[in-house]
C-alpha cells in the first residue's frame, strides 16, 4: 500500500479547536498503524475519543473516505485491525 508523503486530514468547518485536535490525534494514531505501530488501548480510546466527538455515522464514512482518499489509508481497517488484535500494539504488516 502506497501511502501519501503529504496530505492534510479532513477537518470540518464546523468543529472546535478541541475537536481539531481530538480528530488530528486520531487520524496520527491511524497512520501510526499502517507505519510504525501504535499500543492497541492507545489507539482504541483515540478512537473511542473521535467517535463522541463526531457521533454522525454518515459523517464519520464520508471522512473516512476522504481520509482514505489524501493518505492512502483506511480508518476503517485500521479499526477492524485493532478490535481483531489480541497482542499490545497495532500494525498492519509490510505484505498487507
Amino acid at each position: 500500500m502506497k501511502i501519501s508523503e503529504n496530505f492534510e486530514y479532513p477537518l470540518l468547518p464546523e468543529w472546535t479547536t478541541a475537536d481539531i485536535i481530538t480528530a488530528s490525534e486520531f487520524y496520527e494514531a491511524v497512520e501510526k498503524v499502517y507505519t510504525t505501530g501504535i499500543e492497541r488501548e492507545e489507539f482504541l480510546a483515540k478512537h473511542k475519543k473521535f467517535l463522541q466527538m463526531e457521533p454522525a455515522i454518515m459523517t464519520q464514512k464520508q471522512l473516512d473516505r476522504d481520509f482514505e482518499q489524501a493518505s492512502g489509508l483506511s480508518i476503517y481497517q485500521a479499526v477492524m485491525l485493532a478490535k481483531a488484535t489480541t497482542g499490545k500494539r497495532v500494525k498492519f504488516n509490510e505484505k498487507g
